[in-house]
């Protein structure tokens, strides 16, 4: 969090093998994620072979590949391990209110604050809004989850293990449109990708 101590590089972990290749790849498949919501991405196995970082392995290769010392980071309680990580990999400097973040991780969907508590741009720049990466019991495209909206041809399914709750408080966004939040779920080495523009039905 802000004015934390000096970093301890026991606690740090290892980042990409190869940090250019690497997350050139990644961002290619979170391209393919972007432009095809719902989608599910698996993230090879030979990329980030080893992670310690507190992140779940596609969480923290989205991490090496999208920030840098301009992107501020809120971390929920089940990822705060990761604080070192992010800062020695990537320069990112840790923020203690939601707000202030431009990614957000989070693997305790039940402790999430309200997602209203982002940032969810501006009439002027809606595109600086926080991008929410969130960790999810499951992700499959078997469950009855209804994902529509550009990118998607007609319509197409998502299971993902989280409460109604969570869905309603996302629909109520749609409102402010084109303010809102872009949510990667990831799952473990997979991700999939629910851009505001992406209406979910089925909860």
């Amino acid at each position: 969090m802000a004015g934390e101590s000096a970093l301890d590089l026991a606690d740090v972990g290892p980042g990409f093998v190869d940090a250019v290749a690497e997350a050139q790849r990644v961002f290619r498949l979170a391209l393919d994620a972007m432009a095809h919501p719902g989608r599910v991405v698996v993230l090879p196995p030979d990329i980030l072979p080893v992670n310690e970082s507190g992140l779940a392995d596609a969480a923290a290769a989205l991490a090496l590949t999208l920030l840098d010392f301009e992107t501020p980071v809120w971390l929920d309680g089940a990822v705060r391990r990761a604080t070192g990580f992010l800062r020695f990999h990537c320069g990112s400097p840790v923020v203690a209110e939601p707000k202030a973040s431009r990614f957000a991780f989070a693997a305790d969907p039940a402790a999430l604050p309200p997602i209203t508590t982002f940032d969810l741009g501006s009439d002027d720049y809606p595109d600086r809004s926080t991008t929410i990466i969130l960790e999810v019991p499951e992700l499959r495209t078997d469950g009855a989850l209804t994902l529509t909206g550009p990118g998607i041809r007609d319509r197409t399914s998502l299971y993902v293990g989280l409460d109604a709750a969570f869905w309603r408080e996302r629909a109520e966004l749609a409102a402010l449109f084109p303010l809102g939040l872009d949510i990667v779920l990831t799952c473990r080495r997979r991700l999939a990708a629910l851009p505001r523009t992406t209406a979910v039905e089925g909860f």
